[in-house]
């Protein structure tokens, strides 16, 4: 006769539990005998391998599983013995074994002493520890005829009227069950749960039955019958504990149960369900779970990086805990230089003691008032930017970093030069974070978030979020930095106000601000308590942002520059930081425009050094070089020549001095830059292509007109035929350094060469009779084109016109008009007849000339 699944499970372990211990794997559905037990591989036939929760009890016990017992024999069972084993890793019961007393070979002691009534006829035998459970089982020997119920009854009592609470769980007692059943001992990795499912070796038993067995053990929450029509076998019920002690103590006293219809009941734990509910509705619901996911994460990082990275950026600013930006370091560094470099270039300290003033470099000395206005500047309350224009190359960025912000005690320096030049996004949040002090800063962060955006996208149709555009990055940095810059204005600001007496103060706004809260009776939590606005817009200095090489490559950045100007218009709106704009764009005016609508910008100019100034400087660099055995006087004999086709451009001197300091001297270094200059001229706008907004046409008529005068009259430019009055190509070739437009009385007056060098360019370029004769006949040709196209305009409206005239004359008079297009036809006609004659004569020239 086949056997039943429990007795077939039953008589599997007895037979492969003496090899090793069974690792369980539950099964599905009906058994099948051809189904393989799961098993781990023993390690040898002889082992004796067991974890520490095997039973120390009999060799019978520990292959087999069960406990046999004789007719005068039983089982008892205690509960809240040991901490209950939740999992594999739970070692509680390992470290408590060393401090508890219920060891395995005390506890019989100290159950025959508390737990069994002394009149009670019955003598304890043996325990089987059940930890893993929680309980032990101890088996006992009854010597009368007293009924197991009855020897239940009097334990209990006697429990109860002598209460047992172990030290790990004070809150509950322990409670005694006489087992019912057959119970099952393995050291499978099954362990304790609320929920235990009812196996019936037989008839269902119905849930009342269910109920009156189990109730004993614990309060019941549910019980679930198997539906009937479900098929499968061996037939269950599921019974859901409130405890899980309960269900250990059902599962220990009740398993191998006959029930009054004569089913065999085998209990087992079940796996419970809310062990995964968290995790299966993550899984379930992606569309809610990841985007809450992404707005927790940022939420987090928000709360704890924001602080840290701002108390960085403070530091950038303020310039605390830096060694490199202390006074007295500073003080001494530079001390320390200047006597170094006077030994080294005069041999002694004569230098030194005479050293001449740093204002005396290129272009500082007679730019001293503008270095009094722009510190002027910053000393007042901020109302709008501060724009410091000037070509490139006229020492405008070195003006104000050394002699306005340089000891100022609150500054930042943003430079976009080198932010635009990155190669990557990575490398740009890295760049911007140095100058800003944002720390930390993750840039690899964004390709593993993209990963995960990309993984999102494929899960739920749409990105999660986890990912942060250029763009949002960028914008995050700088609110990070507006609110360090907002608290260090505040704390300024109070320590001004709290520390500075009127009487004292130089700022008058300070000042007053100090009367207005001596004039108020309130006191000091009162005064503390007064809103940042309130401190924001007081007169006391604040710290300065200055914003080098604005605008540098703005084509492809356009989207940066927008939003630093909107950035930088919200520090000033709010009076917390004074803001610098250093740029050599001319068009800087449209874009600040927008993020400060009508508003007026202080706005300083910056020139070119004059002849004196530049050919001081060019003489002391050029004294101040390594001797290379050259006289520097035989050098420098024609150094006014040399200068006076190069002006007082700073990139230009500082390339004349190089080429003075190879051996060349100062005329064939001039004639050397002004060559390249003219080269540079026939590349990038002679010869350049069709996607830019000029032609070579346009290029060399201004060529020509500013290598004949001192500049060329705005409007006369827009007048000429290749222009056509359009503005447009005015500015983008301004934008590209070849001209300079200067204003008078708010609009264009006048077109100068964009650098002093190009002036000798453009001379050298009509010097150049192949080159004059080449493009000549390209304008000449051009105009010829545009005239042509006028005639033919011209014609077109006179045939349009001989149409009006009939038989008995003209229906309208339009003789005048007629006239009007045949005197413009003949004056066309003439201009272009003389573009031919000099088109044949620069013909002749490129016969002969290379």
């Amino acid at each position: 006769m086949p056997l039943s699944r429990p007795r077939l499970r039953l008589f599997k372990l007895k037979f492969w539990a003496p090899y090793g211990t069974i690792r369980d794997k539950p099964t599905v559905g009906a058994f099948s005998p051809l189904r393989p037990l799961q098993l781990r591989p023993p390690l040898s036939l002889n082992s004796g391998s067991r974890r520490s929760f095997v039973i120390p009890y009999a060799k019978l016990v520990e292959t087999t599983g069960l406990i046999e017992k004789a007719d005068n024999e039983g089982l008892l069972y205690f509960d809240n013995i040991y901490p209950v084993r939740h999992n594999l890793w739970d070692f509680r019961q390992q470290i408590l074994s060393i401090a508890s007393k219920f060891e395995s070979k005390n506890i019989l002691a100290f159950m025959r002493e508390n737990v069994i009534p002394e009149d009670l006829p019955i003598s304890l035998s043996s325990v089987i520890p059940r930890p893993k459970d929680g309980g032990v089982i101890i088996k006992f020997t009854n010597h009368s005829s007293l009924p197991e119920s009855e020897v239940e009854k009097r334990i209990q009592e006697h429990v109860e009227n002598h209460t047992l609470r172990p030290w790990f769980n004070p809150f509950r007692t322990t409670r005694s069950f006489v087992v019912r059943g057959s119970p099952w001992i393995e050291d499978l990795h099954r362990f304790p749960s609320a929920r235990v499912r009812v196996e019936f070796e037989g008839a269902d038993v119905d849930q009342e039955t269910l109920y009156l067995l189990f109730r004993r053990y614990g309060l019941i929450r549910d019980i679930t019958p198997l539906s009937p029509a479900v098929k499968d076998l061996p037939r269950y019920a599921t019974i859901q504990y409130v405890g899980l002690r309960s269900a250990a103590s059902a599962r220990n006293c009740l398993h191998g149960f006959v029930a009054p219809n004569g089913t065999k009941l085998h209990i087992y734990y079940d796996k419970a369900l809310k062990k995964n509910m968290i995790r299966e509705w993550f899984f379930g619901h992606p569309r809610i779970v990841i985007p809450a996911l992404a707005a927790l994460i940022a939420a987090l990082t928000v709360a704890i990086f924001d602080p840290i990275r701002t108390f960085f950026i403070k530091r950038k600013i303020t310039k605390s805990y830096s060694l490199t930006e202390n006074k007295f370091f500073k003080y001494l560094k530079e001390q320390t230089t200047s006597a170094l470099n006077a030994i080294m270039t005069n041999g002694g300290l004569g230098r030194y003691v005479r050293r001449q003033n740093a204002e005396m470099q290129i272009g500082f000395a007679d730019r001293q008032d503008v270095v009094e206005r722009l510190r002027f500047l910053i000393s007042e309350s901020p109302e709008t930017f501060i724009v410091v224009q000037g070509p490139r190359g006229s020492g405008k960025v070195d003006l104000v970093r050394e002699y306005v912000v340089k000891d100022g005690d609150n500054t930042l320096t943003i430079d976009c030069q080198r932010l635009v030049e990155t190669r990557t996004e990575a490398l740009f949040v890295k760049e911007l974070s140095a100058q800003t002090g944002y720390f930390p800063v993750f840039p690899w962060m964004n390709s593993v978030s993209s990963f995960v955006d990309l993984v999102a996208q494929g899960l739920i149709g749409q990105k999660a979020g986890f990912s942060e555009t250029l763009d949002a990055q960028f914008k995050k940095i700088l609110e990070n930095t507006d609110t360090a810059i907002k608290e260090i204005a505040v704390e300024a600001h109070k320590h001004a106000v709290g520390v500075v007496h009127p009487k004292n103060q130089n700022s008058v706004d300070a000042c007053k601000t100090m009367d207005l809260i001596a004039s108020e009776d309130v006191d000091e939590s009162q005064s503390e308590s007064r809103s940042e606005d309130f401190y924001i817009g007081t007169g006391i200095p604040r710290p300065v942002i200055v914003i080098e090489h604005f605008l540098h490559q703005r084509d492809k950045h356009e989207t940066m520059y927008r939003t630093m100007a909107e950035w930088a218009a919200g520090l000033v709106a709010a009076k917390v930081a004074h803001v610098i704009f250093v740029t050599d764009d001319v068009g800087y005016s449209k874009l600040l425009q927008e993020a400060m609508p009508n508003t007026v910008y202080n706005t300083v100019n910056i020139g070119d050094a004059p002849p004196d100034l530049a050919k001081s400087f060019v003489r002391r660099q050029t004294m101040a070089l390594p001797d290379t055995g050259t006289d520097r006087e035989d050098t420098l004999k024609d150094l006014d020549k040399a200068l006076e086709p190069l002006g007082g451009r700073m990139t230009d001197l500082l390339a004349l001095i190089r080429r003075i300091s190879i051996g060349e001297t100062s005329l064939q270094a001039a004639d050397e830059m002004i060559r390249q200059s003219s080269t540079e001229i026939i590349k990038r706008f002679l010869k350049c292509g069709s996607d830019i907004a000029w032609n070579p046409e346009q290029v060399w008529t201004i060529v020509k007109g500013l290598a004949t005068a001192e500049d060329i009259r705005y409007n006369q430019l827009l007048a000429d035929p290749l222009f056509k009055g359009n503005s447009d190509v005015i500015a983008a070739l301004e934008h590209a350094e070849l001209i300079t437009v200067t204003e008078r009385d708010g609009r264009p007056h006048a077109i100068k060469p964009g650098r002093p060098i190009y002036r000798a360019a453009f001379k050298r370029l009509i010097q150049d009779k192949g080159l004059y004769a080449d493009q000549e006949i390209t304008r000449l040709t051009s105009i010829v084109g545009v005239l042509s196209a006028g005639i033919s305009k011209d014609e077109d409206e006179l045939v349009k016109l001989s149409a009006l005239f009939t038989p008995k004359g003209p229906a309208v008079d339009v003789s005048d008009r007629m006239r009007f297009l045949a005197d413009d036809i003949q004056v066309r006609q003439k201009k272009i007849s003389q573009c031919y004659k000099q088109i044949e004569e620069q013909k002749k020239v490129m016969a002969v000339v290379y």
